[in-house]
């Protein structure tokens, strides 16, 4: 069963600032460690690049990503508005908000790591 998510950061107070544009609330785990429960019962979990090469000394950071968060919302006009919050606050858009194809209002952002965040909500059928 999955239980947690865990993301690497570069800069973990930046990487907090992002994610609580996403209504996740994180609790500090000892120095470089911080989690963010999920209604499912997933955590999300961020650790600091240190916290990372101390647990692993052969921890180099991968160039890209592999993975990607996906964040649903109630309206396509929240997708929106969101990103527009995002760019504001000077995040990459890199896909602005379109409606897709398999019938979502979709856009795409990188976190402050260069991890995709996708961002969808249902469109409404006429």
């Amino acid at each position: 069963m999955l239980d947690a998510i865990g993301i690497i950061c570069s800069n973990i107070d930046e990487t907090i600032k992002f994610y609580n544009n996403f209504d996740l609330a994180f609790k500090a785990y000892g120095e470089g460690h911080y989690e963010s429960e999920l209604p499912s019962g997933i955590r999300i979990m961020l650790d600091s690049e240190q916290l990372m090469k101390e647990i692993n000394p052969e921890y180099v950071k991968p160039n890209g990503f592999g993975m990607t968060l996906c964040f649903k919302q109630d309206t396509p006009e929240l997708v929106d508005k969101l990103i527009g919050q995002l760019k504001g606050n000077g995040y990459k858009v890199t896909k602005e908000p379109w409606n897709a194809f398999w019938n979502q209002r979709y856009a795409c952002v990188l976190d402050p790591d260069g991890n995709q965040i996708d961002i969808f909500a249902d469109l409404t059928k006429d």
